[in-house]
C-alpha cells in the first residue's frame, strides 16, 4: 500500500519548492504569494541532479538575522550553509517513492531523516513531504515578511544587517498545504 495522499496533504507538511539557482529573496517573494504562508513551512530546494535539500523558513529567517552566517537576501539557495551541530542550515532529507512503502513505514523513516522531513516522489517527481510536527506560532511569519519588505524598500542593499525581531505569543494556526 502506498503512502497515503491524505498524509501528504496535511497542513503540517506545507512547503514551497524552489530551484537551487534562485536567490533567497526570490524564494521569499514566491513564499509571500502563497495563501496562508507561515514561516514554519519548509523550503524544498531542487538542483538539476534531482537532489533535494530543505530548510524551514524560520531557520532561514534566523540565518538572515545572524551576520556571522554569511546569508543575505541575494544569496543563492545553493549556497545556504549545511546543518551542523553548532549551526542550523539546510538538511538533505531522505527521498522515497510514494508507491514503494506504506504510510506507517514512511512516518518512521521521516523520524530518522535529517530535519525530520522526508521527500516523497511519485514516479520520480516531487509529490510532497512528510514532516514532524513542530510547535508553531500564528504570527511568526510577520518578522520574516517585515524583513522581506524592509529589504525591498531599502533598494536591495545586500549588505543590510537585518535586526532581530522577537516572536509573538503562541497560538495554533490553520494553514493549507502549498
Amino acid at each position: 500500500m502506498p503512502i497515503a495522499d491524505s498524509e501528504l496533504n496535511k497542513p503540517s507538511n506545507a512547503h514551497i519548492v524552489r530551484p537551487a539557482r534562485q536567490s533567497v529573496h526570490a524564494a521569499l517573494q514566491y513564499w509571500r504569494q502563497q495563501p496562508g504562508s507561515y514561516d514554519w513551512w519548509w523550503l524544498i530546494i531542487t538542483s538539476n541532479a534531482h537532489r533535494y535539500t530543505a530548510i524551514r523558513l524560520s531557520v532561514l529567517r534566523d540565518l538572515l538575522q545572524d551576520p556571522d552566517s554569511g546569508v543575505h537576501m541575494n544569496t543563492p539557495l545553493s549556497d545556504l550553509p549545511l546543518d551542523q551541530p553548532d549551526r542550523l542550515g539546510v538538511v538533505t532529507p531522505h527521498v522515497v517513492e510514494q508507491d514503494a512503502m506504506g504510510t506507517a513505514r514512511a512516518l518512521q523513516m521521516m523520524e530518522d531523516s535529517p530535519g525530520r522531513v522526508l521527500i516523497v516522489l511519485k514516479n520520480g517527481t516531487l509529490r510532497g513531504i512528510l514532516s514532524a510536527t513542530e510547535r508553531t506560532f500564528a504570527f511568526t511569519d510577520k518578522p520574516l515578511l517585515d524583513m522581506l519588505d524592509e529589504f525591498e524598500s531599502s533598494g536591495n542593499d545586500d549588505t543590510m544587517i537585518l535586526p532581530h525581531r522577537p516572536d509573538t505569543p503562541p497560538t495554533a494556526p490553520d494553514a493549507p498545504e502549498s
